[in-house]
């Protein structure tokens, strides 16, 4: 399959690799898309596109050694764990490539934040300076804080039957936590170096 250079939130995760184990459906995901992914072991190189939504990426089994570029630049290495997020907040199309190091299966949850409740947050948090806030690119780190909100999240996305009040809750606690933690003003991104 062709990978484009943008797609949407939904499409994502179908160029993702793996096999989609549990995906977010009906009204009670409007506010956030989560998907549960098993990755396989090793993959050579795959070819990401961009999305406009801010993305997480949460990992929650298996150990890799995992790689990502930014327009055939240079590797970056990272060895992942269960409990390691990535923040990807759109831009350009990115490859990824990873070899397992431990006999965990690799599995992933992908969640997308919808940008108007990711608005709200901004606004929350910066007033009428959110216009010039946007969310950093961070790889492999750990948070304390997102992990139980994920884990929370994952739960209630394995149940089936999801409760929209419950879902737009957590949908808002993980938008104000990366806005207080991951925002920064215009200025602020154009002096820091880049990241995946």
């Amino acid at each position: 399959m062709s990978t484009p250079e943008t797609t949407s939130a939904e499409a994502f995760w179908r160029y993702a690799g793996g096999k989609c184990l549990f995906e977010s459906r009906g009204e009670a995901w409007r506010d956030i898309k989560a998907w549960i992914t098993a990755l396989p072991p090793v993959v050579d190189t795959i070819h990401l596109p961009s999305v406009s939504e801010p993305f997480l990426a949460w990992t929650t089994s298996g150990e890799v050694d995992f790689q990502e570029r930014e327009g055939g630049g240079p590797w970056i290495t990272n060895r992942i764990k269960k409990g390691s997020f990535f923040l990807t907040t759109g831009g350009a199309p990115y490859d990824v490539r990873w070899k397992a190091v431990s006999p965990e299966p690799f599995e992933a949850m992908l969640v997308f934040v919808e940008l108007p409740v990711l608005q709200r947050a901004l606004e929350g948090v910066f007033g009428t300076d959110a216009i010039h806030v946007r969310l950093r690119d961070a790889s492999a780190f750990n948070d304390e804080v997102l992990n139980p909100l994920l884990a929370v999240l994952r739960e209630e996305l394995m149940r089936g039957q999801a409760n929209p009040l419950f879902v737009e809750a957590i949908a808002q606690a993980i938008s104000v936590h990366l806005a207080r933690n991951y925002g920064e003003t215009d200025e602020e991104l154009h002096s820091s170096s880049p990241s995946l």
